[in-house]
């Protein structure tokens, strides 16, 4: 019994510092080119292009009927949420999700709202 106590604080000592370094890692690994690879959600199309920057904006570029259009907005990351738009925006309108997986090439939201995922693939730069 007490080797198990002894383990489970250990575990909990060493995990704490990983999920401050976690939420520090999303949100610069969020920064860059993405496009959207995956979608249940009929609103967003299979294509559609977000660009991060590093001073929270994000260009989105959605093509349709053959054409492109493209918005700006700004964005956040807190822990494990990813926001579009203000704080006000979010509790209107519900542009934030989860993000399940965040790697160099992958980034996967979950909207907990609409129960809808979201799989995008990082665009690699031409050089």
């Amino acid at each position: 019994m007490r080797a198990a106590v002894l383990a489970l604080v250990t575990a909990g000592l060493i995990g704490s510092p990983g999920t401050a370094r976690a939420a520090d890692d999303h949100k610069e690994l969020v920064v860059g080119a993405w496009e959207l690879a995956f979608s249940d959600a009929k609103d967003v199309p299979v294509g559609t292009r977000l660009e991060f920057t590093r001073a929270g904006k994000v260009k989105m570029t959605v093509r349709a009927d053959g054409k492109d259009t493209t918005a700006e907005d700004t964005y956040s990351v807190e822990k494990d949420v990813l926001t579009l738009g203000g704080p006000d925006r979010n509790k209107r309108s519900g542009d934030s999700g989860r993000i399940c997986l965040l790697n160099k090439t992958t980034l996967v939201l979950h909207d907990e709202r609409e129960d809808k995922v979201l799989v995008l693939k990082r665009l690699t730069s031409k050089k």
